[in-house]
């Protein structure tokens, strides 16, 4: 799940501060500075629902689907989806959503990076610094805040297989074309949700450009306490070699089921 999108975040403006709270989001960022982060589960101990919908394009072919799958991402590789209904099983964009899903390069510590929300780098300390962010809204139970634009480029490319080979230049040129929110939890300082959007088109490569990038994520809490994925809504659209590709998904993670 963690490769079809690029997992990733948000951005700036003036201080727009709400009214004085005891449970001010700064004050409260601040006071987990210096703390360990509270990290994320390496593994996932639950079956879960995923209802898609899909889309897929390379040059003038077009690829739609909607299905809904039951995951057990404990099974071997070609054993963890049950299709429970699909508008065509043959679609394309379906079978490739589920062959990586399947695919035995997908460990379950990747598939947990995809499917928590929050950090999971045992060296992490609080994974928001109050001097990078500005606060949009809040109010007693989350807060709306933009990051700087280095933050946010590192929250997008940690989830890109190619990060360690494009690393700096996809980096350079992320900095300077993209924005976004994101929405922590009170008085946890968790992260619930983000927002993030390119600004104007990037070249890839010499013959590649990324043309639109929109990615909305929401996160709900399991059963275990964790903030986990509830919906990501990604698309993505472009030219290669004077052909156009893109790519939309929307897929919503519902019916934890504890694993026993």
């Amino acid at each position: 799940m963690k490769h079809l999108a690029l997992s990733c975040l948000a951005f700036c403006l003036p201080y727009a501060a709400g009214p004085a709270h005891a449970n001010d989001i700064m004050d409260i960022l601040a006071a987990k500075a210096n703390a360990p982060a509270r990290l994320a589960p390496t593994t996932i101990e639950y079956t879960y629902t995923l209802t898609l919908d899909l889309k897929e394009r390379e040059g003038k072919a077009l690829s739609e689907g909607q299905a809904v799958l039951r995951i057990d991402p404990t099974q071997p590789p070609g054993s963890r989806t049950d299709i429970i209904s699909a508008s065509d099983i043959e679609n394309e964009a379906l079978k490739n959503f589920i062959e990586e899903i399947e695919d035995k390069d997908n460990t379950m510590k990747k598939q947990a990076s995809g499917f928590w929300c929050g950090p999971s780098n045992p060296e992490a300390r609080s994974e928001f610094n109050p001097e990078t962010l500005t606060i949009i809204s809040q109010d007693e139970t989350q807060a709306v805040l933009r990051p700087d634009a280095t933050k946010l480029a590192a929250l997008l490319m940690q989830s890109d297989e190619n990060a360690e080979k494009n690393g700096k230049t996809m980096m350079k040129k992320l900095l300077k074309r993209i924005e976004g929110d994101i929405t922590l939890s009170k008085p946890s300082g968790e992260m619930t949700g983000f927002t993030v959007r390119m600004t104007r088109p990037m070249t890839m490569m010499i013959v590649a450009k990324l043309n639109e990038m929109d990615v909305l994520q929401s996160c709900e809490l399991a059963p275990n306490g964790h903030y986990r994925l509830s919906r990501l809504e990604m698309n993505v659209a472009g030219k290669a070699m004077g052909s156009r590709f893109g790519q939309e998904i929307d897929m919503r993670v519902s019916d934890l089921t504890p694993l026993r």
